[in-house]
């Protein structure tokens, strides 16, 4: 690694340059998994376009039950960060534009159903050809090939296919779903993932190549633990409500004044600590649960002894018990709890940003840290089309070019039809 590749302080009063600094994204992504990619990617200075067709833009600005002055909370929680352009995408003359953003881009992502990008004129070979550098990310529901490809999916349907549908919710009882878009969201860090290590090998050899995820082989990559089981023994692993399959005692208790998660995890010293948690150190050496193989085969008697102990005191009074003897222990938060708590405080996961239209409102801050290029919400979530005059100028269009792209309706700018909360469609 040469100096110029390491770290080095900020200058003091300067600020902190970050990560993707330099990196333009074009991205044409919708709803859920694509545009929770990009806005990672913009949270550490990436400077992420997001191409939305006209009339409406992103679907998801139409989506859901909260709006607020006209806009989604599905689409304000996604898309901070970036710059959103408005264009009639099926228009002939809008080529002209899309091609010198490609030329102009260092990376492309889209999460279009298979098929959908050709038809637009943005085929991977197209683009490629137009920019070598070009890295172009395909994010879609099942994959670019095979018989589900062109099949729609979101995350319920891929929860279901995946096989996490099967093994959430309570053994015996029906199919749950995961309680956040789990397949959206994996798929999203998985596309960041994806982006950064295209970037790594571009700045080796100065190619550009094409990535391509899938909601189903993200989800499919999270079995872990179940697919050790299944590969051991062949059989499909079931649900089991809110216990752990291969570990034992590892679940939800009720306690007095609620739910906690306690357990163990590893051999030895861990049972021990968990015993005397519980001031049952009788537990310890009991012959039917010694060891985590004979716990798990033991369940139902483990578990009769210990739900009684679980709910004789308060999740509080558990809490400072199992931390005194390093014990796991976790309780059942609400979202109201963990909004509120130190702990996130102190992580500084949720913070207030100025939207230019609705006053401050709520966002989720970065997943992460970097001591020497930091991340931060650079920007609000964009109206429709709000930079679009500004991203066309930057791209070398002159005044009276952009003028007449708008007048002709191939681009459109903020302000314009903006309470779309009267055109909701279904979650």
């Amino acid at each position: 690694m040469t100096s110029s590749d390491q770290g080095a302080a900020t200058p003091r009063g300067e600020e902190p340059i970050s990560a993707l600094d330099g990196i333009r994204v074009l991205d044409f992504t919708r709803h859920i998994s694509g545009p929770c990619a990009t806005q990672v990617l913009a949270d550490f200075g990436a400077d992420v376009i997001k191409v939305e067709g006209t009339p409406h833009g992103d679907g998801i600005r139409r989506t859901g039950t909260v709006f607020r002055g006209g806009e989604s909370g599905l689409f304000l929680v996604a898309n901070h960060g970036k710059r959103s352009v408005a264009l009639d995408l099926r228009n002939p003359k809008v080529k002209a534009v899309l091609d010198r953003m490609v030329k102009e881009s260092d990376v492309l992502i889209e999460n279009f159903r298979p098929g959908v990008a050709d038809a637009l004129g943005l085929s991977y070979e197209y683009c490629r050809a137009l920019n070598p550098r070009l890295i172009y990310v395909s994010i879609s529901a099942f994959g670019q090939t095979g018989p589900l490809a062109k099949l729609p999916g979101t995350d319920p349907v891929v929860q279901a296919m995946s096989g996490i549908m099967s093994v959430t919710g309570e053994a015996g009882a029906g199919p749950v779903l995961v309680g956040v878009p789990i397949a959206d969201y994996s798929a999203a860090m998985v596309g960041v993932q994806a982006v950064l290590m295209a970037l790594v090998a571009r700045s080796r050899t100065g190619r550009g190549q094409k990535v391509e995820l899938s909601m189903l082989a993200a989800l499919v990559h999270s079995w872990t633990t179940r697919l050790a089981s299944y590969w051991d023994d062949g059989k499909n692993p079931t649900a089991n409500g809110g216990a752990h399959s291969v570990v034992v005692p590892y679940q939800a208790y009720r306690t007095a004044t609620g739910y906690a998660v306690a357990g163990v995890w590893g051999a030895g010293e861990a049972w021990h600590n968990f015993c005397r948690a519980i001031e049952r150190t009788d537990l310890i050496d009991d012959p039917r649960f010694s060891d985590n193989p004979k716990r798990v085969k033991n369940v139902d008697q483990l578990n009769a002894i210990l739900e009684p102990i679980f709910l004789s005191r308060t999740t509080e009074d558990w809490a400072k018990r199992f931390a005194r003897e390093k014990a796991l222990f976790g309780p059942v938060h609400k979202f109201s709890e963990v909004v509120n708590h130190p702990q996130t405080e102190k992580l500084n996961l949720f913070t207030e940003i100025e939207h230019p239209t609705l006053g401050a409102i709520p966002q989720l801050g970065p997943a992460f840290s970097l001591s020497e290029t930091p991340g931060k919400i650079h920007r609000p979530p964009p109206l429709l089309g709000e930079h679009t005059r500004a991203v066309l100028l930057e791209m070398g269009w002159s005044e009276k070019e952009v003028a007449i792209f708008l007048s002709e309706g191939v681009a459109v700018e903020y302000p314009g039809e903006t309470d779309v909360s009267k055109q909701v469609t279904s979650a």
